[in-house]
């Protein structure tokens, strides 16, 4: 079998293939399913970013993976996943695309391909009755701007104001720490019952149009909520976009999508991340630990 494997961005024609993409994944089935044959199986068993110094964590949560020919969608596939090759026309060569999957603000039903890690594309000679493994390992796409916004190894951006009774402490703890030496932590009490926190003089320059996620990685027995502080222009304000439930021991990560607030405040020359919380109700004590945000737009 021949074999050839690169990466390249796939994202500017995807749109086109998308409601065949959502049809294929709400049947349970691929465009090969109901072809006969005895396929040739690519096995995809999971999804690695690899990151330069200036890109931040390479954690993520690709959980499964869209898969296209050089003309249909074939299917959305979870991780590990296995894609049945069938020779459509004769064909002896098969090529195809594979980008990561992400559930946009962490939501089901608003699964997409995220548009800032590189895609995956196969060329395969078929062979029926063949299982062939590859490593799905990708970066981001080449004019992705990131910006580092906070990690906490060195500093901590975020500010509680004057009428909070908690506050974001930047800890070394290891039972608290994601990675690396540091994360920020919250710890509420009765007394110290709520917080109101925003990055300080970052102001974040975030562009008009295109994509515009939030990443981050949590932790937390308490709900809490992130969003944005627009500063100046028309529509200055300060929104929270999603309120996160516990998730107990593990920690998860987020892909939480900016768009929708930056493009309702047009003219406001910058933004800065917001993290609220407030003990919930009927409990004693909650926490709720965070690391690695960071912002990432065309």
């Amino acid at each position: 079998m021949k074999s050839i494997i690169s990466i390249k961005s796939f994202l500017a024609n995807f749109q086109y293939l998308l409601p065949c993409a959502m049809l294929s994944f709400m049947t349970s089935c691929g465009l090969w399913d109901d072809k006969p044959g005895v396929p040739h199986e690519i096995v995809i068993k999971s999804f690695d970013l690899v990151v330069g110094e200036e890109e931040g964590t390479g954690s993520n949560n690709i959980t499964e993976v869209w898969v296209y020919s050089e003309t249909n969608v074939m299917g959305i596939f979870p991780l590990p996943a296995r894609i049945p090759l069938i020779s459509e026309n004769g064909e002896a060569e098969v090529g195809i695309t594979v980008l990561p999957g992400i559930r946009v603000n962490g939501i089901s039903s608003t699964r997409k391909p995220y548009p800032f890690y590189e895609a995956m594309e196969l060329s395969v000679l078929l062979e029926p009755g063949r299982t062939d493994t590859v490593l799905f390992e990708s970066r981001y796409t080449d004019n992705a701007e990131i910006i580092l916004a906070e990690n906490f190894e060195s500093a901590n951006r975020f500010e509680a104001t004057s009428i909070s009774t908690a506050e974001v402490v930047r800890t070394v703890d290891p039972q608290w720490v994601f990675e690396g030496e540091a994360s920020g932590l919250i710890l509420l009490t009765e007394e110290e019952a709520h917080i109101t926190s925003t990055t300080q003089e970052q102001l974040y320059n975030l562009p008009s149009g295109g994509s515009i996620f939030l990443e981050f990685n949590y932790r937390c027995d308490n709900s809490f909520a992130v969003g944005l502080e627009a500063i100046g222009g028309n529509n200055a304000q300060r929104t929270p976009i999603i309120v996160l439930n516990p998730t107990g021991e593990d920690w998860k990560k987020m892909y939480l999508d900016l768009g929708p607030l930056v493009f309702s405040t047009p003219g406001a020359f910058g933004y800065e991340l917001t993290l609220d919380a407030i003990l919930d109700m009927g409990e004693e004590t909650g926490y709720i630990v965070v690391d690695n945000f960071k912002i990432v737009h065309y």
